[in-house]
């Protein structure tokens, strides 16, 4: 059983959907489109339009040589790898390329980082939960492989 207290609680957390929905104009949508692009990590598109294409599908061609899917399930697994370790690259790039952009502004001599922690922290949060996920994944793919072969 809930309490007044407890609704009055639940009422202040999320607006009611009405108001959400006054609020969305087509120019925020569209800029809320972008969040997860900005530097790519959660984006659900695989290859941006500033990247090669075919260098994602000779990554996922030697994936799929490597672990040699027999299986719909072992296929998906191989492609989410792939994902996986396109996004860590492009992780990779981004934070180098806004590390040259921010010592040149800052410091052209070079020396210490130009982020502050916060970023810092944020980009090993990324790195982190991709290095897990791509973990995770090759676990099950040689899980799959030694049920299959067992």
């Amino acid at each position: 059983m809930t309490s007044a207290s407890d609704d009055n609680r639940n009422e202040n957390v999320n607006p009611p959907a009405r108001t959400r929905q006054r609020n969305r104009t087509a120019r925020g949508m569209a800029i809320r489109a972008q969040n997860a692009t900005r530097h790519g990590a959660l984006s659900t598109r695989v290859v941006g339009s500033l990247e090669d294409e075919a260098a994602f599908d000779d990554l996922l061609e030697e994936l799929e040589r490597e672990f040699a899917p027999m299986t719909t399930t072992e296929y998906s697994l191989v492609q989410r790898l792939a994902i996986l370790f396109w996004r860590e690259r492009r992780l990779a790039r981004a934070e180098a390329q806004k590390l040259m952009e921010r010592e040149s502004e800052i410091n052209p001599g070079g020396g210490r980082t130009p982020f502050g922690i916060d970023y810092q922290l944020l980009v090993g949060r990324y790195q982190t939960m991709l290095s897990n996920q791509i973990t995770k994944t090759i676990d099950q793919l040689r899980f799959l492989r030694e049920e299959r072969e067992a």
